[in-house]
């Protein structure tokens, strides 16, 4: 235990006061992933899509000198990475990425995309498109547990950033 010697006089305490916002908070609308458009070559996959996501994976270029380890930004490689429902049917997921990469595989034909958020709405800034082109690559073609829904994964690779459409 610590004695405390009491002087009588407490020191003053002063509140600390944050300087002024510069910016006002954001005001949110996070995206909830329940109405997303998925559209491969020219099929809209949206009611069987589980996942998708569009994303960078930075590359960094790593020297190693006598005097250290450091990275440097590197290259950026985007994903279209999927999951879907399968389904036989014309024109739906089997068909739609198989035909892709049949085609793919014969001429380099590359399969373009678009996603946005919600399909039930306009395209516009908070509704936007991001489409490009993937290369397509082989996929699960039946699988799925017991009891389950059999699921196609893709993480096909793009040639650019995806563009990032609002009108």
């Amino acid at each position: 235990m610590t004695d405390v010697m009491d002087t009588g006089d407490a020191p003053e305490v002063t509140p600390t006061v944050s300087p002024t916002d510069v910016a006002p908070p954001a005001s949110i609308a996070p995206v909830m992933m329940t109405d997303c458009y998925v559209e491969l070559g020219t099929a809209n996959l949206s009611c069987l899509g589980i996942e998708v996501s569009i994303e960078p994976e930075n590359k960094p270029i790593e020297q190693t000198t006598f005097c250290g380890v450091k990275e440097y930004p590197g290259p950026v490689k985007w994903h279209l990475k999927a999951k879907l429902a399968m389904d036989y049917s014309t024109g739906s997921t089997y068909d739609t990425l198989s035909a892709a990469v049949t085609a793919y595989q014969s001429a380099g034909t590359l399969m373009p995309f678009r996603v946005r958020p919600y399909k039930g709405r306009a395209v516009g800034v908070t509704n936007p498109f991001f489409t490009g082109n993937a290369i397509p690559q082989p996929f699960t073609v039946l699988g799925g547990a017991a009891g389950s829904a059999s699921e196609a994964d893709i993480d096909w690779i793009m040639d650019a950033a995806p563009a990032h459409v609002t009108t």
